[in-house]
């Protein structure tokens, strides 16, 4: 009889174990790489063109494609490049770009206890680097000028990643860009800092 109780015991137990640790294990993003990417939502957007010119200026986040791999089951690092404000015109005999695309790291964090389901994860990222800001020049009679320089940002995200299939992500975020001063300032870099509202997609693949 006591043979008997302890084998139906360990029949309702360890299936109900092995069954709770399934779905933690399809909670984790340990392992996983992600790439992403990602268009700008909100910003300006001025596109002009006449008989002598055509024009475009975007400021706010125009688009980024990044990297992310999961170190943790909650926590991955990342890198991402984007461009964030544009200007270009061309004119007869000239033509110019002025352009900010930061180059960042950081880290992506994705609470468990927050999951919604086990496809849709809220997170919080964090990245820093150069906001590299890009002139040039050109004539058609062969003169050309190019100037670059970087100033310090740092970027806070929030939103969340859907695991739409084993290999296949959207992300809706919303982040803030602080951006240091730049040596050369123009109507450009005067407003780089700011709020914005994306959304992207992505390549998934590895975990467990």
């Amino acid at each position: 009889m006591r043979r008997t109780a302890t084998a139906l015991l360990v029949s309702l137990i360890v299936p109900s174990v092995a069954f709770a640790q399934r779905s933690d294990d399809t909670l984790s993003l340990a392992g996983r790489n992600i790439i992403s990417l990602g268009v700008g939502l909100t910003g300006a957007r001025d596109v002009s063109a006449t008989s002598t010119q055509s024009s475009t200026h975007t400021t706010g986040e125009l688009g980024y494609i990044g990297y992310s791999h999961y170190v943790h089951p909650q926590a991955a690092i990342e890198i991402s490049v984007g461009v964030l404000n544009t200007d270009t015109f061309e004119q007869f005999g000239r033509s110019h770009a002025n352009t900010i695309a930061p180059i960042l790291f950081g880290v992506r964090y994705s609470p468990q206890p927050l999951a919604l389901t086990r496809t849709l994860r809220p997170f919080v990222s964090l990245a820093a680097g150069p906001y590299v800001h890009s002139v040039a020049d050109a004539s058609a009679f062969g003169a050309t000028s190019t100037t670059t320089e970087t100033a310090a940002g740092a970027r806070l995200g929030g939103g969340a990643d859907w695991y739409v299939a084993r290999h296949f992500m959207l992300r809706a975020e919303g982040d803030y860009h602080a951006v240091g001063s730049f040596a050369h300032a123009d109507a450009l870099t005067e407003n780089a800092s700011g709020f914005g509202f994306g959304f992207g997609m992505g390549f998934v693949w590895g975990g467990r």
